[in-house]
């Protein structure tokens, strides 16, 4: 008969406790695919090729995923709580704060402009740059990629979005105590194209060695 330690010890997995040490996030153009996958014949891909740009550094905080659930209930006569739920609504959203500054891509993220036009002096590198009164809504594919562990431990996790839209930005200090930097804030809508809001991903060396606990079946090679 086993006791309650035998039967914690056989639920309970400490390899699947993560902490996610390093990230990575890209933005790209609707016409850019997202990825079916993060690997190119066994190794990860190589994203900046494949038209993504980056983000940058962020804050220490990173990134944050937010997944707003409403619903509705329905209650009945002689009963103290609802006799059923139903999920209406499931609003999904990313928060990030970039330390990167002057990516032209990021800045036409952020004034929702389109800077192709703008050029670069050749002497003084200046750049001018027209913020206009409304920023046009522009839909960006989002990938972010986290890995933790050691390289035969590495777990890699990462978040493929279809579409995004910046919905908010915070505020701009200039000052010595921090460095200038902008918290942005994107709303999440399902791609009709991929057919879904999100696509997760999870994988590594780690995935491989604990595949058992894992519990998904197994693909042919």
């Amino acid at each position: 008969m086993p006791t309650f330690e035998t039967i914690r010890q056989g639920a309970d997995e400490r390899a699947l406790i993560r902490k996610i040490q390093k990230a990575v996030a890209f933005l790209a153009p609707i016409t850019v695919d997202l990825p079916e996958t993060l690997y190119t014949t066994g190794a990860l891909t190589d994203l900046k090729a494949a038209g993504w740009l980056p983000i940058g550094m962020v804050t220490p905080d990173g990134y944050e995923f937010g997944r707003d659930v409403s619903k509705e209930d329905v209650t009945s006569f002689g009963y103290a709580g609802p006799v059923r739920s139903d999920v209406t609504e499931v609003a999904r959203s990313i928060s990030m704060t970039p330390l990167e500054t002057g990516r032209r891509h990021m800045l036409e993220l952020i004034y929702g402009t389109d800077l192709t036009a703008v050029t670069q002096s050749t002497t003084t590198g200046e750049i001018v740059i027209n913020e206009p009164d409304l920023p046009v809504d522009k839909e960006y594919r989002l990938l972010i990629i986290g890995s933790d562990g050691p390289a035969a431990e590495n777990w890699i996790i990462g978040r493929g979005y279809g579409r995004v839209k910046l919905a908010s930005t915070d505020s701009q200090t200039w000052g010595t105590s921090d460095a200038v930097s902008q918290s942005l804030t994107f709303d999440v809508f399902t791609d009709t194209e991929i057919g879904t809001p999100v696509r997760h991903y999870i994988g590594g060396t780690a995935a491989v060695t604990h595949k058992a606990v894992l519990g998904f079946t197994q693909a042919g090679a």
